[in-house]
């Protein structure tokens, strides 16, 4: 998560920057793709979270726990690939219309693997609040489903200039511990990729995905590293945040 908001920063800063013709600085998007070492619960921004889920609990104690920088409900993280991308917070149009245009980016990547994949509803409808249960309850409006199950969470979030959405893209699994150790008594399976095609290849649909996003953001794409700020910027936000039990039970 400090990662994913440090990313978040360099674009917001480059977009300040171009915005007061600072040099030859350019606007720039950021994609990273990541998987998980250890299953990882990780709860909305403003996910109420202490009297819902127990950090006593024994099946709690087995996954790692984190809370987001961006909103929506909780997700257990495990056989999945995560994404995350970073844009100027204008660039597609603001928050709505970037979500739009990256869900259909991802609807494009899974549909191309042979997935039957659709967007749920009507975009205009308003988000579930986030005392609504776990993500993969059920999907919002505009997320990726399958037959009326979820097969991407996504989740955003402004982080200055920049408009950070990431998300789980299930390859298999459920999230059936949620329901355990939360507070909803009911399950309900999410939709997977290997229910779908069989057997993923994590390379190839990596790289389905970026393609989809070639296509979406445009311009000119380069492999990159973390640059020295950014590392210093994740370090520090993961020491005073993202790796606090204040942080991750505030709420």
């Amino acid at each position: 998560m400090a990662a994913d908001h440090s990313l978040a920063h360099s674009v917001a800063k480059g977009a300040a920057a171009l915005k007061k013709g600072k040099g030859a600085v350019a606007s720039s998007s950021v994609l990273r793709l990541y998987t998980w070492q250890r299953p990882t619960i990780s709860f909305g921004r403003n996910e109420p979270v202490l009297g819902v889920y127990s950090p006593d609990s024994a099946d709690i104690r087995n996954v790692d726990l984190v809370r987001r920088p961006t909103g929506g409900r909780a997700v257990l993280h495990d056989a999945e690939l995560t994404y995350a991308v970073a844009v100027p917070s204008r660039a597609l149009g603001g928050a709505r219309e970037t979500y739009h245009v990256l869900n259909r980016a991802l609807l494009n990547a899974v549909r191309s693997l042979g997935t039957i994949a659709d967007l749920q509803g009507d975009l205009t409808e308003r988000s579930l609040p986030v005392n609504a249960g776990p993500c993969f309850q059920g999907p919002a409006a505009g997320e990726i489903i399958v037959d009326g199950r979820k097969l991407i969470g996504s989740a955003q979030a402004r982080i200055g200039g920049a408009l950070l959405q990431h998300g789980s893209i299930m390859i298999a699994g459920d999230q059936a511990l949620l329901s355990t150790i939360g507070p909803s008594a009911h399950y309900y399976q999410p939709a997977t990729l290997s229910e779908q095609i069989g057997a993923v290849d994590i390379e190839r649909l990596g790289n389905v995905v970026i393609d989809s996003m070639k296509q979406v953001l445009g311009g000119s794409w380069i492999e990159g590293e973390y640059s020295a700020d950014e590392k210093q910027m994740c370090s520090e936000l993961a020491e005073s945040r993202y790796a606090t039990d204040e942080w991750t039970w505030r709420l």
